[in-house]
């Protein structure tokens, strides 16, 4: 892969500074959040913000894949509607500490924009190989490996992707505090596994583990989002999640096989 280009670097730095520029002007429109909660108030919310527009761009300018500049906006969207939908929150000062009586979603945005990192990444592998298995659009990518042939490539790419997914979803939880700490080698190696299945699926040609990936993982991944008490679970049930996945792959893949097999009429 090549190295990206000056005017590639220039447009995910806008990229950057927009998402960010649009996140705080949401906090400031809703006004769900005290001032010194608007992510420009934080260093480390902008940082992470900052990160996830600029890579996020990044990755369609330097390879023309479209899922992130899909996905990144509706994930945005989501948690602004959210927010606006719902009423006011109300902030105390407890120990020193601002807390909330319910979740804040642009707040959860914001400090976890690691996880979405992480599902952008597999939304992307997955589009990269489905794009190039059924050359749909393929003509348009640029500066990208080779599509894998062997089914061993493929899991080996979909073991890298996932891992992205994996090592972000956990981190995220960590922060929050895991217990045991033994649990978390666990938690990562399920995650990437559920996130390694579609990603490799979708480079065979498969289309039913990457559909059920986007109709379950996200909406179960806001609770590592929010920090809720559920989130080490559903990291733990990813790989129950992964298997069955792998299940959708091998009847999709039998059912492909029977048909090709039938005779014309």
């Amino acid at each position: 892969m090549s190295r990206p280009s000056t005017r590639t670097l220039f447009v995910a730095l806008g990229g950057g500074t927009a998402h960010l520029a649009a996140v705080e002007l949401a906090f400031r429109a809703l006004g769900h959040a005290p001032p010194e909660r608007c992510p420009l108030s934080d260093p480390d919310r902008v940082v992470g913000l900052f990160a996830l527009g600029f890579l996020a761009s990044l990755a369609v300018a330097h390879t023309r894949l479209y899922s992130p500049a899909i996905g990144l906006p509706a994930a945005f969207a989501w948690a602004t509607v959210r927010d606006a939908a719902a009423p006011a929150p109300e902030w105390s000062e407890v120990g020193g500490f601002l807390v909330v009586d319910r979740t804040v979603f642009l707040s959860a945005y914001a400090d976890g924009w690691v996880v979405l990192v992480g599902l952008l990444a597999v939304a992307a592998g997955a589009e990269f190989g489905l794009r190039t298995r059924y050359e749909f659009g393929d003509e348009g990518l640029r500066n990208l490996p080779s599509a894998p042939t062997r089914l061993r490539n493929a899991a080996l790419d979909g073991l890298a992707v996932g891992g992205v997914f994996g090592l972000a979803a956990t981190v995220r939880i960590a922060t929050f505090g895991v217990s045991p700490t033994s649990a978390v080698p666990v938690m990562a190696a399920t995650t990437t596994a559920a996130a390694a299945v579609p990603v490799a699926a979708a480079a065979r040609g498969l289309v039913a583990p990457t559909a059920c990936f986007a109709l379950i993982v996200p909406s179960l991944a806001r609770t590592v989002f929010t920090g809720s008490e559920g989130g080490p679970v559903f990291l733990l049930l990813l790989g129950p999640i992964a298997v069955a996945l792998v299940l959708v792959a091998v009847v999709e893949a039998a059912v492909r096989r029977r048909f090709d097999r039938r005779p014309a009429d």
